[in-house]
């Protein structure tokens, strides 16, 4: 029997959300769960999803739909649901969205081109972007443009761009070789029309587009974690595989209660990564246990548990010259 969203959530007298405790969090993962079919994921991601609130609870909303993952990628698009709803809480709560940045040059500041210019008592919207995850099935979009040069640095802000508005054409033709991954579509944004209230105000870089690579990480690991774990109960898996899964999904809910920016926080995302990946070679034969149909659903070679490894340890030997100087 599911668990009711009120479940994953509770609410103090005046509306203030709380984050689920870890007591709470265990409940859920521990609950039977059937899995879903996700061969549409639009609909899987949106049936899944309705009912649990976004940030500052989007780790809520990821057990959830994670819990019902049938295969890698229907965990990886709730990993990547779910962080980009910590960065904008106000998405609307049965939206599917994207999270647009990068170019012909990739994703750093001086390479967006994509510009916002002024037009009357808005804006026009005019450039490409690549590598568009999700965007093929996406309501809402949020998509990094530049609003000029300000002592040589690229003034960045995003915009909240509804899918489906004049002037956005989706092209997946450069991406048929990634079937078995989130749908991917470059973007050409002609000449669209944005009010000033779907502008966001915050700098771009330091507010989205540094930190969500890090969430994004983490909790796409941890929604593998999830659906591992719900996979591992149904096939016998080792207990000792099963428990160790559930403590990794444990500590990343705790790390998705800190700010998931400071030297601090990185430190200890990396040794969850490093438990993450110990835990992942250690799966070996219980891959066995799983039907072939399944099993090949869920890739263990390419499985996400250990991937990034060289950005992680980027970011953990600049987080310790942080802390000790």
């Amino acid at each position: 029997m599911s668990r009711s969203p009120q479940h994953l959530t509770r609410r103090r007298a005046g509306g203030i959300t709380r984050a689920m405790t870890p007591a709470e969090l265990l409940s859920i993962l521990f609950e039977p769960e059937a899995a879903a079919d996700s061969r549409d994921l639009r609909a899987f991601l949106k049936a899944s999803g309705p009912g649990t609130p976004a940030s500052p609870s989007a780790f809520e909303r990821l057990v959830r739909v994670a819990s019902r993952a049938d295969n890698r990628r229907a965990a990886g698009a709730a990993g990547h649901q779910a962080a980009i709803r910590r960065l904008f809480p106000d998405t609307p709560d049965d939206a599917v969205t994207a999270f647009c940045v990068s170019e012909d040059k990739g994703p750093r500041p001086a390479h967006i081109l994509a510009a916002l210019t002024p037009d009357g008592a808005g804006f026009r919207l005019n450039g490409v972007k690549r590598w568009g995850s999700m965007s093929p099935l996406a309501d809402v979009l949020y998509v990094a443009a530049s609003i000029g040069q300000l002592d040589g640095r690229n003034q960045l802000q995003m915009v909240r761009l509804p899918a489906g508005r004049g002037g956005l054409t989706l092209d997946t033709s450069a991406y048929g070789a990634y079937q078995d991954h989130m749908p991917i579509a470059d973007l050409i944004l002609e000449d669209i029309a944005i009010g000033a209230g779907e502008i966001l105000p915050a700098d771009a870089y330091e507010t989205y587009i540094k930190p969500f690579r890090l969430i994004e990480d983490v909790y796409n690991t941890a929604a593998t974690q999830i659906a591992l774990l719900r996979l591992g109960r149904a096939h016998g898996w080792p207990q000792d595989v099963l428990e160790d899964l559930a403590a990794l999904v444990v500590q990343a809910h705790a790390i998705s209660q800190t700010p998931m920016a400071r030297a601090e926080d990185v430190i200890v995302m990396s040794a969850y990564f490093r438990a993450s990946d110990a835990l992942w070679s250690r799966i070996g034969d219980s891959w066995t246990r799983i039907p072939e149909a399944d099993r090949v659903r869920w890739s263990p070679g390419a499985g996400t548990l250990g991937v990034a490894a060289r950005a992680r340890e980027t970011r953990r030997s600049k987080a310790w010259v942080s802390i000790t100087g």
